[in-house]
């Protein structure tokens, strides 16, 4: 199966797709930049764009001369395929981790010098659920990730049950919403089966059987928010 991402937040103060896409062909790739552009393009409705943010890691190297283990910084590019809807009020990034929404706000901002707000979107797990029960075709609720659950004295920590029914499944995840980390669950698309993960900010990892359902599933996880 294919793997996706699909990360939404709520854009405010956001200009136009054309001015979006002039500001950011004119950014570029600058040799020191925090940042880079690889792509952009857009129409009356969205603007895409491919942004690389260029940070730092720390890697163990053995220092020969020394003869100990020391940390170097390595340079370290994330990139974020990006679709910007102003109409709309909303950002998509199609790659990486909760971390991307603060890269992307800080690169219209600083880089850009446009006035654009950038509000990760919070999701009810349990709500989300039950809506997609009522959209997709043999939905099954197959798993959660419960933080602090104690179940007893003598276990405690994250638990992450499987479960054999959706309604049994929803059950339980409502009584512990409270810990409620993630919840993973299933369908059938109209080409194959799909798998979703549902976390407690709107990003979605997704695999689908066939990569027909891709644009498909990207509409039906739209609705959720």
């Amino acid at each position: 199966m294919a793997s996706f991402k699909m990360n939404l937040a709520t854009l405010d103060n956001c200009p136009s797709t054309t001015q979006l896409v002039e500001a950011m062909d004119k950014y570029g790739i600058p040799e020191d930049g925090e940042f880079a552009v690889l792509d952009c393009i857009g129409n009356d409705d969205v603007a895409r764009a491919t942004i690389v943010y260029r940070g730092s890691q720390a890697v163990n190297a053995l220092d020969e001369e020394a003869g100990e283990v020391v940390a170097r910084a390595v340079e370290k590019a994330t990139k974020y395929p990006i679709a910007i809807f102003p109409g709309r009020g909303v950002l998509e990034i199609y790659e990486g981790t909760a971390s991307g929404f603060d890269h992307i706000a800080a690169f219209f901002a600083s880089e850009l010098a446009l006035p654009i707000v950038v509000t990760p979107i919070e999701i009810d797990i349990p709500a989300v659920i039950e809506k997609l029960q009522t959209q997709v075709n043999k939905f099954q609720l197959r798993g959660a990730k419960i933080n602090d659950y104690a179940h007893s004295s003598y276990m405690s920590g994250p638990y992450t049950p499987k479960f054999l029914d959706s309604a049994s499944g929803l059950e339980f995840i409502q009584e512990y919403v409270e810990q409620l980390a993630s919840a993973s669950v299933k369908f059938r698309g109209d080409h194959g089966l799909v798998s979703v993960s549902l976390a407690s900010k709107a990003c979605f990892s997704y695999s689908v059987k066939d990569e027909d359902d891709k644009p498909a599933v990207q509409a039906i996880l739209r609705k959720l928010i």
